[in-house]
């Protein structure tokens, strides 16, 4: 929360201090490790106000060094960021003032506006937890924790119930920024298609099952596959689609709480799609598409691609086609992604009569086909993907992670 009387419970120095922490980006020392923690007085209370808070806890110490910084957060200006620790831990935050400070920033920027007037870092009792406006956390942690400052913390998820709303989210967002902070853009290729490895293992719990009971498993249903369903979803209508609907969820929902049925219907809105097929196989089973290229065959002007698909979930049909010259005039389903190839692609509907195979024709003249890949951003959960590719072998524009 935010001290109501620092003329009663710090020293001069400290309260000169602090007040010039908005002004910069420096860090500065409030109380150092040799000086007086507090004002004098045999006993001191000291009183803080926090608004729109479900939770709360804190920290006290006679050894705590405090610190302190700013982070400039759009559309509502500077806020303080607090760190106190003991001593013999200094080391574990020498970056955590920065790393927090990009975090506020950035997530502010990604989502809504960080909706708290401070956030303090306080060492222990452990590395990780979070509640409003205050993380036990150092530099290692700094941005997950920060993370959940938007859920659970304004969104109000239900974490312990349905903890992939709460941390898969976070994990998602936290390759987000990690990228930001390292000056490139985010890859989220090859991350939905590293599902297929692990779907169909006895000890997986759907992610519609309480996270209480996850089981062995709790981990991965809770924290990494969350991250692997939006990249495949990013693979069918765009990240930047899904982040502006996540963007719209936040804000929507913003101290309430929403249920994961509001959550999918408000990306369906949002996206302009019934993804109906999408979340019951992501959240309510442990499926994957598993999908092939069976085999190319050309007829006069046309070449027809046999796509196969062995696993229980289904996805569009997205093929990049690689041609020996410069692609040919291309149908509407069609992109050109460089001088000798193009990527094609039909619907998911493809699958719902039941049939494992797809015969996808490709009109084109006398241009001569030389490879095809299957899922070439490799967003599809896939248990083999080396036979994604035609001809057997070829790796040409096949995408590694």
């Amino acid at each position: 929360g935010v001290l109501q009387n620092p003329e009663e419970v710090l020293t001069e120095s400290a309260r000169e201090r602090l007040a010039n922490v908005l002004d910069s980006n420096d860090e500065i020392t409030i109380v150092a490790e040799d000086e007086a923690k507090t004002a004098d007085g045999e006993s001191l209370v000291w009183h803080f106000a926090a608004d729109q808070v479900n939770d709360f806890a804190w920290a006290a110490s006679n050894r705590f060094i405090w610190k302190a910084t700013r982070a400039t957060i759009p559309e509502r200006g500077p806020v303080p960021i607090h760190m106190v620790f003991l001593p013999d831990r200094a080391r574990y935050f020498e970056e955590a003032g920065e790393r927090t400070r990009h975090a506020l920033e950035f997530y502010s920027s990604l989502w809504a506006p960080y909706p708290f007037p401070q956030l303090t870092l306080q060492d222990g009792p452990s590395a990780g937890m979070e509640y409003p406006m205050v993380i036990n956390s150092n530099q290692g942690a700094a941005d997950h924790e920060t993370a959940h400052e938007w859920w659970p913390m304004m969104v109000g998820t239900n974490e312990t119930w349905y903890g992939w709303m709460d941390e898969g989210f976070n994990v998602y967002m936290n390759i987000l920024s990690d990228a930001d902070a390292e000056g490139s853009e985010p890859n989220l290729d090859g991350i939905g298609q590293q599902y297929g490895q692990i779907s169909g293992l006895e000890d997986e719990p759907p992610m519609m099952w309480n996270a209480n009971y996850g089981g062995p498993m709790y981990g991965f249903q809770t924290y990494q596959k969350v991250s692997m369903m939006l990249s495949m979803l990013g693979g069918i209508v765009g990240d930047d689609a899904v982040q502006g609907a996540m963007r719209t969820f936040a804000d929507t929902w913003a101290f309430r709480h929403p249920s994961p049925w509001d959550y999918v219907f408000l990306m369906d809105r949002e996206l302009g799609q019934n993804l109906g097929w999408f979340w019951y196989y992501w959240l309510w089973t442990t499926e994957s598409v598993d999908g092939s290229v069976e085999s190319v065959v050309r007829d006069g002007s046309s070449t027809t691609v046999t796509v196969r698909q062995d696993g229980g979930m289904p996805s569009p049909v997205v093929l990049r086609v690689r041609f020996d010259g410069a692609p040919p005039a291309l149908p509407e389903n069609a992109v050109r992604i460089d001088d000798t190839s193009a990527e094609f692609t039909w619907p998911v509907d493809v699958w719902f009569d039941g049939g494992r195979t797809f015969d996808a024709v490709l009109d084109l003249g006398s241009a001569v086909v030389t490879e095809v890949v299957f899922d070439p951003h490799c967003r599809f959960p896939d248990e083999n993907p080396a036979d994604n590719v035609w001809p057997s072998g070829a790796a040409g524009s096949y995408c590694s992670r």
